[in-house]
């Protein structure tokens, strides 16, 4: 029977063979096309790359010539300042000297001299105007102080709710990460999200952004040992499960120990920095008292 169906059997061969070299031509195709593609993937992810270098170069460009322009904007103003209180100056001494010469001219009347009535009119009037033209501008300063420090409170007001979200987006971070799962991606650092503007940072925000940063050289460092533990773990799994097992208990200890630190000195920060805004709120509101004494007593 062998004998007799050795015909059948090449032709069943033959089928096969051709069956298997049509699979072979398109996963060979199909092989092709995923390197092609990967080809261009990798170019157009080389193209981004360099386009997200050019736009950090040009952002920190932007930056420092912003921070030039800030630092000359708040010169011109002083500058600005100072001229105005020199104009006002000369302007105010100006109309005095005119008058102390109104005043000091003869009366018009014929054969007499100035009328007792009419001394020093023009001077009184003078004084009159220029005490109500003081009180304007310091009525104005006084608006403006106080627009300026509601300003400066609600840019603190503001700093603290981002560092509350901060604070609340880190543990989120450290929720998922604390879940094992390596798919799951967990945004970026806190530090890419602090605030930079030296106006707004305090001694407790430097602080926390200096943790923030040491934060995340830290979980990168965790990242590339994590990635090492897989790559020697992925040779003999066998072998390797158990002390891959242990490696990653001793990890998610290690970063419970992160999150409790982290923890502990935001809080410790965070009541020293209520404890230096109630003070400087207090210094503020002495600072307000002691002026407003100099300019009702000692300025008679």
């Amino acid at each position: 029977q062998l004998l007799g169906n050795q015909d059948h059997i090449k032709v069943e061969l033959e089928k096969l063979k051709k069956a298997h070299d049509e699979q072979q031509q398109k996963l060979e195709e199909r092989v092709l096309a995923l390197g092609k593609e990967l080809q261009e993937a990798k170019g157009a992810i080389g193209d981004s790359r360099q386009r997200l270098a050019e736009q950090s170069a040009v952002l920190l460009t932007s930056q420092s010539q912003l921070q030039e322009v800030e630092a000359e904007n708040s010169r011109l103003q002083l500058r600005l300042k100072e001229l105005n209180e020199e104009y006002r100056s000369r302007l105010a001494q100006y109309i005095r000297d005119v008058a102390n010469y109104m005043d000091s001219k003869p009366s018009s009347v014929t054969g007499r001299d100035k009328a007792p009535a009419g001394q020093a009119a023009m001077k009184h009037f003078v004084d009159s105007m220029l005490r109500d033209i003081r009180a304007s501008y310091k009525s104005r300063e006084e608006q403006l102080a106080r627009a300026a420090r509601g300003y400066k409170k609600r840019m603190k007001d503001l700093a603290k709710k981002h560092e509350r979200l901060l604070i609340a987006y880190g543990l989120q971070r450290e929720q998922i990460r604390s879940l094992g799962s390596s798919a799951v991606d967990c945004g970026p650092a806190e530090l890419h999200f602090s605030i930079t503007d030296p106006e707004l940072l305090t001694n407790s925000s430097r602080e926390l952004n200096r943790l923030r940063e040491e934060k995340a050289k830290l979980e990168m460092q965790l990242q590339e040992l994590q990635k090492a533990l897989d790559l020697v773990s992925g040779h003999d799994p066998n072998e390797l499960s158990c002390p891959r097992q242990l490696d990653e208990e001793g990890w998610a200890q290690v970063r419970k120990q992160l999150r409790e630190f982290t923890h502990n000195t935001q809080e410790d920060l965070e009541q020293e920095r209520s404890q230096l805004l109630t003070r400087a709120v207090v210094a503020e509101e002495q600072v307000s008292e002691l002026q407003e004494y100099i300019d009702q007593h000692l300025a008679r």
